[in-house]
């Protein structure tokens, strides 16, 4: 079989700490923009009141990380500029990280002038406005950070970036979340979100002292979502992402409503999905790393994923046999552990695409397959609601135990028709 060739050209790297430092600060960033857009601003404006229907529209701030596939190439085009040795992800990911400041900074001054009548339509429509460029913004920056990784980083690294991809993200959400409803709280939120603006400011700063090496060839390719999909192993990690992830899609939006139907109280719930979600997410996502440092990536990631279907089985199992006066403890435990099985499957997957990535055109690849795992959360999401509205919340899990031990298999021996390095 044609596999589609990496064309590696990517002899000049800058070392595994020195990307990992520069970058984690990135997606932190990212992450904290996104949590304050869909969940910590719209808690402010139903405590005073708010429509509902406009709190519903926020879910449209995911629309840019959904698509973004579609401009990926003309960001690439502008990263790796045709016939030129210079690579400039540096200079968009700082001009972006910049437009995140100044458009918080802007949220900022909107409420700081609205704060005798706060969040009324006018003003909550002009920050749905700002944040929804926010949105566009970090979902941008998304594809010019996760370039720069695949250009500098090789083997192992590849299990670090993504260390600092998903465990930035934890720190993003506490960030985004309770730590900025704590500022608001005790100055109010055009100074908790001035304050994050700054925080941004410095998380940016480790990459400002970065130099970008130059590519070892001009390279004369033009990026594009045809070249990507043309490449066996693009077509590969789109089937990979799919397939593995599909299982557990199905039971992710259901583990809060699981533990409310078994008596577990809001407050406790809050601080399971809180600290508890956060904790064992940062366990996991270091976890991720150690198991491909140590096992390789291939052999990391069906480690994962064999883990990912053992727990939903567990969880399965617990709800059909586990005495009721018990499971309600053992359904916690078995959360918290599956948060950390998710976070370090979830770094052993992205790190294998990255892998799969041409290096000509990485941001367009890998923002495919991110775009392809945003696709199949929202359908097999619905599909779990369906599934354990009418059978039973202990056949859903199953059911994804099933899938993804099945798919796991699967795309291992479809791995099987691949060369070594790929």
């Amino acid at each position: 079989m044609r596999v589609g060739q990496r064309h590696d050209l990517k002899e000049n790297r800058l070392t595994t700490g020195g990307v990992v430092f520069a970058i984690v600060g990135i997606y932190v960033a990212q992450t904290l923009v996104s949590t304050l857009a869909m969940q910590s601003i719209p808690a402010l404006v139903r405590s005073t009141g708010g429509s509902l229907t406009l709190i519903g529209a926020t879910t449209l701030f995911m629309l840019p990380w959904a698509l973004k596939f579609i401009w990926a190439p003309l960001i690439e085009r502008r990263r790796l500029p045709i016939g030129l040795a210079r690579r400039r992800s540096r200079s968009l990911i700082l001009g972006g990280q910049t437009a995140l400041v100044l458009l918080l900074l802007l949220a900022a001054l909107s409420g700081y002038l609205n704060r005798s009548h706060p969040f009324q339509t006018t003003e909550i429509i002009w920050l749905f406005a700002l944040f929804m460029m926010a949105g566009l913004v970090a979902a941008t920056i998304d594809i010019a950070c996760d370039g720069f990784c695949v250009d500098q980083l090789a083997g192992s690294g590849y299990g670090w970036g993504n260390v600092a991809q998903v465990g930035g993200s934890y720190v993003g959400m506490m960030l985004g979340g309770g730590v900025f409803l704590l500022l608001t709280g005790r100055y109010g939120w055009p100074a908790a979100a001035m304050l994050l603006a700054l925080m941004i400011l410095a998380l940016t700063a480790p990459l400002w002292r970065v130099r970008e090496p130059d590519r070892p060839d001009n390279a004369c390719h033009r990026p594009s979502l045809r070249y990507a999909l043309t490449r066996d192993a693009t077509r590969f990690g789109l089937l990979l992402i799919v397939c593995l992830n599909a299982g557990l899609r199905v039971v992710m939006p259901l583990s809060a409503p699981l533990l409310l139907d078994h008596g577990l109280s809001m407050t406790s719930l809050g601080w399971l999905l809180g600290g508890g979600s956060i904790a064992a997410g940062a366990a996991g996502t270091l976890g991720g790393g150690l198991l491909i440092h140590y096992w390789g990536l291939w052999r990391a990631l069906w480690i994962a994923y064999t883990l990912q279907g053992v727990m939903l089985s567990l969880v399965a199992l617990n709800l059909w046999l586990a005495p009721s006066d018990i499971t309600l403890g053992l359904l916690m435990g078995l959360t918290v552990a599956q948060f950390m099985v998710t976070a370090c499957a979830l770094v052993c997957v992205y790190s294998v695409l990255m892998r799969l990535s041409s290096s000509l055109q990485a941001g367009v690849d890998f923002t495919l397959f991110q775009c392809a795992d945003a696709g199949i959360a929202i359908l097999t999401g619905s599909v779990g609601g369906m599934i354990a509205q009418q059978f039973g919340y202990a056949a859903c899990f199953l059911a994804a135990a099933c899938l993804t031990v099945l798919m796991t298999l699967a795309v291992a021996m479809r791995r099987r028709d691949f060369p070594a390095g790929i």
